[in-house]
């Protein structure tokens, strides 16, 4: 599918500006593109910084040829006349391009340490997180300045996909994520596919409901696959991980399709019951059993640790970390700042954070134990929120909607 061609002088100057663009953009991107294996090669062995420009500059290609692509398509969402600039939003989804592109080039990087050593093992996981940092706002920024366009919408879309695509492969390859997450991380490209497939049999598609809590989801799942990214996030706690946020992302993908294939009603009363039903149960009384005996595991920890932390401290000894009774002082304290506001349900989805970041440390120390336990009821208030009788959620007003946007509203 492909814009028709402009048709009208102005529309064929508005091409001729953003085909400059485009040269600006690719020169851009390549000027990047030396920096980085400027700097790589300094670090890495010629073969091994060799191998990432291979990489990134296949991603380079990909990018630049979806813009191209694009460029008939840079008018506003309900009109066809064709803007001859970019704009700030865009400009932002391609800073995000950007990104992803020097991310892709760790594709190449072998398994044993993958990264490097020091800061450089961070790399990967800044260049996603900035990425999907820059992503969260350029449509905003492309409201608030009045230059929305279909073709920040593609790119925005397209380059999502990428993003999520290298980022789950890479984690896949340095073996933070387990093979079976990849089919995941092709999952929107797969819904749209199948939508297009019943089309093309003539079966009916129906619309999906708006739900509030979808945008939660995705922005948990990418929240999540930045996570992978980390080098100390490894198996078993990763592994457990995937689990959950797999798993809550295929419920909603299926609960979507059975939505858009007709297998379901959203408007039936029946459907309408059941769903008030699961949603007091998900969203009411399990988050609120979680905070309850995520608090006691909690404790129980913190007890057994403090102050001597006879499994945390020789833990992070053997790993070489840095200061390893600062690093297990800091957990407790995360821990114990955390306690009351996750019982409470005072902000409650940041405290499960900080809940999750003891979790993480006693998994690594002592495996899936108490607080794997201890880690899965984080997830859950993380995901579902602080549940019944909690005392403060302001940040359900950020979660449920994207930066200048009014909440959405639940069907």
């Amino acid at each position: 599918m492909s814009a028709d061609p402009p048709v009208t002088e102005a529309d064929r100057s508005a091409l001729r500006s953003l085909r400059r663009r485009w040269l600006l953009t690719a020169g851009i991107y390549l000027a990047a593109l030396i920096v980085a294996y400027w700097f790589l090669a300094a670090v890495w062995t010629p073969g091994r910084a060799g191998g990432w420009l291979l990489w990134a500059t296949a991603m380079l290609m990909v990018e630049l040829a979806v813009l191209w692509w694009g460029l008939p398509h840079n008018s506003p969402p309900t009109g066809d006349r064709l803007l001859p600039t970019f704009g700030y939003g865009t400009a932002l989804t391609l800073t995000c391009g950007l990104l992803l592109m020097l991310l892709a080039g760790f594709l190449f990087v072998p398994q044993r340490e993958p990264f490097g050593r020091g800061a450089l093992a961070w790399l990967p996981a800044l260049l996603y997180t900035l990425a999907r940092l820059v992503d969260y706002v350029d449509g905003y920024v492309a409201r608030l300045t009045r230059h929305e366009t279909k073709l920040g919408s593609i790119l925005d879309m397209e380059f999502d996909g990428l993003g999520v695509l290298i980022a789950v492969l890479l984690a896949i390859r340095v073996g933070h994520l387990p093979l079976w997450y990849l089919p995941l991380a092709f999952s929107r490209q797969l819904f749209i596919f199948g939508i297009w497939l019943r089309r093309r049999r003539g079966l009916p598609v129906y619309d999906m409901t708006p739900s509030a809590n979808r945008r939660i989801i995705a922005g948990y799942q990418t929240g999540f696959i930045s996570v992978t990214l980390w080098p100390n996030f490894t198996p078993p706690l990763s592994t457990l991980a995937a689990v959950i946020f797999g798993g809550v992302l295929t419920v909603s993908f299926v609960r979507d399709w059975l939505v858009v294939s007709g297998a379901i009603d959203p408007t039936s009363a029946a459907y309408t019951r059941t769903r008030a039903a699961l949603k007091t149960l998900v969203e009411g009384w399990l988050p609120t059993a979680s905070r309850a005996a995520g608090f006691v595991v909690l404790v129980a920890l913190l007890v057994r640790e403090l102050p001597a932390f006879p499994t945390w401290l020789p833990h992070l000894q053997q790993s070489a970390a840095a200061s390893p009774a600062t690093v297990a002082w800091l957990a407790a304290g995360v821990g114990v700042a955390a306690a009351l506001p996750f019982l409470l349900g005072v902000v409650g989805r940041l405290a499960a954070l900080g809940v999750a970041t003891v979790a993480w440390l006693d998994v690594a120390a002592n495996g899936l134990d108490w607080g794997a336990l201890l880690f899965v009821t984080a997830i859950i208030v993380a995901h579902a929120g602080s549940g019944r009788w909690a005392r403060w959620q302001p940040e359900e007003a950020i979660l449920h909607r994207r930066p200048g946007e009014q909440p959405a509203t639940e069907p």
